[in-house]
């Protein structure tokens, strides 16, 4: 892990992120080069070959919405058509040169409401080339692209029974990278994504009285737009996902929100294996091993 100076990578959807290419590649160069890491196979040094990695954008670098269908066309190009389409209604943001990618969840339970939910995402692509560009420049190869609460959220997924994940209602609440993400999840599909740039540094977040209540209004404004959309849906947990004491922000959340509380646990995460002993337990680590696991 490399702390990088304030300014070096400025999150944007639609501007340049890198603000000091040469500089970063240095940094980058410093964590993954022969001095720094060394892996070994049937005690064989690893080569200089290109390296291959997981690259996951801040949420607030892409722009992520939940669409509802009552019907989707068949064909993949009509369906990815449809999905752009509505995409481009629903969200101010030029989809002009921009990379879009979905997820489709089917409700196969028959009950009311639409039949198809699919999580889209937006990137545009000279903000991705960047981020590529400055990876190829020092010999790492994005095998997989991914944002870091969508990734996050999945690692917490695999962490948990399919039976029990299956037959959740809960408000997801992360808070990294200087952003509060919320979703709102019921029964295995995602009704509810909604970013916000708190503008400040997240670390400890949860333990700031102006802050706190921030993050407190934006969790209660999602649940109320959830029910808003989705008048019989009533979600009973909350999932909380950020570095340091959450104790306070629990208790908030239990008092004010009414919902039983649970922070994403390292003690699941390290049944899934691949946690070195002594590893960093903080958001940038978690986000790490989400794109590698």
């Amino acid at each position: 892990m490399s702390l990088l100076a304030d300014g070096m990578i400025k999150p944007s959807p639609t501007e340049e992120n890198v603000q000091d290419p040469s500089a970063l590649a240095d940094r980058i160069r410093a964590l993954t080069g022969p001095d720094s890491v060394r892996q070994s196979v049937g005690g064989a040094i690893r080569s200089d070959l290109p390296q291959r990695i997981a690259l996951l954008l801040p949420d607030t670098v892409v722009r992520t919405t939940i669409l509802h269908f009552e019907k989707l066309p068949v064909r993949r190009e009509e369906r990815e058509a449809l999905i752009r389409w509505r995409f481009g209604q629903e969200q101010l943001f030029p989809l002009s040169g921009a990379k879009v990618s979905s997820q489709v969840f089917h409700d196969r339970s028959g009950g009311k409401g639409p039949s198809h939910t699919v999580l889209t995402v937006a990137v545009q692509e000279s903000v991705l080339k960047q981020y590529e560009s400055l990876c190829e420049s020092v010999g790492l190869i994005p095998q997989e692209v991914g944002v870091t609460s969508l990734w996050v959220f999945d690692l917490w997924r695999r962490a948990s029974s399919a039976s029990h994940w299956r037959s959740r209602d809960c408000l997801w609440v992360s808070v990294a990278d200087r952003a509060l993400t919320t979703m709102i999840c019921h029964h295995g599909r995602l009704l509810l994504y909604r970013c916000k740039l708190l503008g400040a540094e997240t670390t400890d977040a949860l333990t700031k009285p102006d802050m706190l209540n921030k993050i407190l209004e934006e969790c209660g404004a999602s649940l109320e737009i959830c029910q808003q959309q989705h008048p019989s849906e009533v979600v009973t947990e909350a999932v909380i996902c950020a570095d340091g004491d959450i104790s306070a922000f629990q208790e908030l959340v239990e008092t004010e929100l009414r919902l039983s509380v649970e922070q994403l646990a390292w003690d699941s995460i390290e049944a899934l294996g691949r946690v070195a002993s002594g590893s960093d337990r903080g958001m940038t680590s978690l986000a790490a091993m989400a794109g590698v696991l």
